[in-house]
């Protein structure tokens, strides 16, 4: 193929560039709008694993902010999509990932949340960053085992550091991001706002991670006044049917994990109406 034609080609499918994550989450606090992010990248629908490249593209086609992938090391020292340290609950394989090769996981097939086999291969976590760029959503990397830096330095490798966010759960790990990339979003909880806010990180990228449930109006407005945005889960409560998407959305939550994004995006709108580019 002609060069011309080869970058032609390359533009059509990984369509126009998506806005740094810093400015997207900036953007949600402006609109007061609340952001999508799917757990585990699938799981929510027939024929769909979890952290699966389906699960990738389908997020992206609802209209959801964020895929999270979990993200676990091979026996060969590879980068791969699973949540579990070992196959059986989620694959047609069983044992421990860590004792497996790629080329072995590679044989292996998903299966979805009914249990059924799909034709769907455990992604590696390049294969993520591509078809992430291609779809038109940004990634929460959720490090099982995987060492901060080393997943900041991979996402910047694969051009991917503005479309990226890491999980951390300790102000500590969030500073090897920083030191490899302040343009990579990071999820920390904020139990204690000042030692955040005086550490020496860059809060643009941050987000705020309060677990289950909206945090407090107290919380809200001191971090909305620090120019913090707040993410939040409520799994049971999708699984159980009594979410209030609407509280959510009063209670100025800027993102949302979801196990049920085709409700929370029909709720809450895709993330294109509010921050970034045109549909």
């Amino acid at each position: 193929m002609p060069l011309t034609s080869a970058l032609l080609a390359f533009s059509l499918q990984a369509g126009p560039p998506l806005p740094p994550v810093s400015d997207l989450l900036d953007c949600a606090r402006e609109a007061d709008a609340t952001l999508v992010a799917v757990h585990r990248a699938g799981g929510f629908a027939p024929g769909i694993p979890e952290n699966s490249l389906a699960g990738l593209r389908r997020s992206a086609e609802l209209g959801a902010a964020f895929a999270e992938i979990d993200l676990r090391e091979t026996a060969d020292g590879h980068i791969v999509l699973m949540h579990d340290s070992t196959l059986d609950r989620t694959t047609t394989g069983s044992g421990e990932v860590s004792a497996m090769t790629l080329a072995e996981l590679s044989e292996i097939r998903l299966l979805d949340a009914q249990g059924r086999r799909t034709r769907e291969r455990i992604p590696t976590l390049e294969d993520a960053f591509t078809t992430a760029r291609e779809a038109g959503i940004y990634l929460e990397l959720d490090l099982k085992g995987i060492d901060p830096a080393r997943a900041a330095q991979l996402a910047v490798d694969a051009g991917m550091a503005q479309q990226s966010l890491i999980i951390v759960y300790d102000v500590a790990l969030a500073d090897p991001v920083q030191a490899v990339s302040t343009e990579i979003g990071i999820s920390l909880p904020f139990t204690d706002h000042y030692t955040v806010l005086n550490s020496e990180l860059d809060i643009d990228p941050l987000i705020s991670w309060v677990g289950r449930g909206v945090p407090d109006a107290r919380t809200e407005a001191f971090l909305t006044g620090q120019t913090i945005e707040t993410a939040m889960h409520d799994f049971p409560g999708e699984a159980e049917g009594t979410i209030d998407y609407a509280f959510i959305d009063q209670m100025h939550v800027e993102l949302l994990a979801s196990d049920s994004p085709e409700a929370a995006v029909e709720a809450f709108g895709r993330w294109t109406l509010y921050c970034g580019i045109d549909d």
